[in-house]
């Protein structure tokens, strides 16, 4: 588990992501896929947000603010994974 905390704008407080499964191709594909598989999605969800999936969709306005709560996990991971991938390449020489 690779934890990620990040903010919703206009939400107050704090939220937290398993960066690994947010960024997992079996999660991409059961988001892809919620329309015809929901089921599919509500797993994902949980897996995502660590079991607190149903109080962040409430903090956030309930279903309508879902994509709002998804793109600020997702931007908060790819900020991670560029300033760690940026550490690394300091380290190394590399670009």
């Amino acid at each position: 588990m690779n934890q990620v905390k990040f903010q919703v704008e206009g939400v107050e407080g704090s939220f937290f992501c398993d960066a690994d499964q947010l960024t997992s191709y079996r999660t991409i594909k059961q988001f892809a896929l919620g329309d015809k598989n929901p089921e599919g999605l509500f797993e994902a969800l949980e897996r995502v947000y660590m079991g607190k999936d149903e109080e962040y969709v409430d903090r956030v306005g309930g279903m309508d603010g879902l994509a709002k709560l998804n793109d600020a996990a997702t931007a908060a991971v790819k900020a991670k994974n560029s300033s760690g991938s940026s550490r690394a390449s300091r380290s190394t020489g590399t670009k």
